[in-house]
């Protein structure tokens, strides 16, 4: 929750750019305060900074009409993997990459917002469903260059058969059994020069007595199936003090998505914080959305027994731009 010290203003839709929709405002940076005008995404005063969320657009874009500031801070996070099915591991959070100081400078800047994976069913034993990529790209004179920033999608959790192993993502997919292996996250190996990337690996599943591993998240690895019969949770999200609790799941983005237990005996996995979902077993969950990964966050989607209902599905990715009133 926002202490007493944040003051936060909603402020009014003046147009439209692109599929991302639109808001109007000024923000001041830079050591002379130069008013930048920018024109998109929904806009929302809190205290002393203008933020800007961006959370659909395949792709949109939002323009800096006039003016410049040096001292926009971005969170770019990717869409969430979804948990995979029949002893499902995990779906992955989505890679998180996150910039201080950052100028913004006049002209269009295109961007897409990752969906999350889809969820799958049973039968058959499948994998879940890949996130997609969350990307900026700056203006050509900006002084970074034209040059596009992408936090990739989070893994798919693996499910049970040869075909159906854990994929690679900004965070790695959990492992289901067999195969077992969680998959890497490889966020932090992403060409994206001086920006903070996060994004880890999913942990391992268990057979014979059978229990899916947590996906991995921006703040931690997913974890392997503890003991017999029990899921593995998915692994922490991650957040930063220049980004407040009204977005994300508390300020934090990117958690992994927990792993199923063994049918009816054991434990479910949790979702890791930030957005992920908890493992399911057999039994009916009602409602479904504590396995999905949650929208806005890049949350990884929980992993499935046998049942019908299917898997978890990713939580889509956002993009944040921070920038002094």
């Amino acid at each position: 929750m926002l202490g007493n010290s944040w003051f936060k203003k909603e402020k009014p839709l003046l147009g439209l750019t692109g599929m991302g929709g639109g808001a109007g405002g000024y923000l001041v940076g830079g050591a002379a305060g130069v008013p930048v005008e920018v024109t998109g995404g929904t806009l929302t005063q809190i205290g002393v900074f203008n933020f800007y969320e961006f959370t659909t657009g395949m792709p949109g874009s939002f323009t800096v009409d006039s003016g410049e500031t040096e001292n926009a801070v971005i969170l770019i996070a990717g869409g969430g993997g979804a948990g995979g099915c029949q002893v499902g591991g995990g779906g992955g959070g989505g890679g998180l990459i996150f910039r201080t100081g950052v100028p913004l400078v006049p002209g269009p800047y295109t961007y897409t917002v990752g969906a999350g994976g889809a969820a799958v069913s049973y039968p058959p034993g499948s994998r879940g469903g890949q996130g997609g990529n969350t990307t900026l790209t700056f203006t050509g004179n900006h002084p970074y260059g034209n040059v596009t920033n992408t936090a990739i999608g989070g893994g798919g959790g693996g499910g049970h058969g040869a075909s159906t192993t854990a994929s690679s993502g900004g965070s790695g997919g959990g492992g289901g059994a067999p195969p077992n292996a969680g998959q890497p996250g490889t966020q932090p190996a992403q060409g994206n020069p001086g920006w903070d990337q996060y994004g880890n690996d999913g942990g391992d599943g268990r057979a014979p007595a059978w229990a899916g591993g947590g996906g991995g998240g921006a703040g931690g690895a997913g974890s392997d199936s503890p003991t017999n019969h029990h899921g593995g949770p998915g692994g922490a999200g991650r957040g930063f003090p220049e980004i407040p609790t009204a977005y994300g799941a508390n300020g934090l983005f990117c958690g992994g998505g927990g792993g199923c237990r063994d049918a009816n005996t054991g434990s479910n996995g949790a979702g890791g914080s930030g957005g992920g979902g908890d493992g399911g077993g057999d039994e009916s969950i009602s409602p479904m959305d504590v396995m999905h990964g949650d929208n806005k966050t890049g949350g990884g989607g929980g992993g499935r027994r046998d049942s019908v209902q299917g898997s978890g599905r990713g939580g889509t990715g956002v993009i944040i731009i921070r920038a002094p009133v």
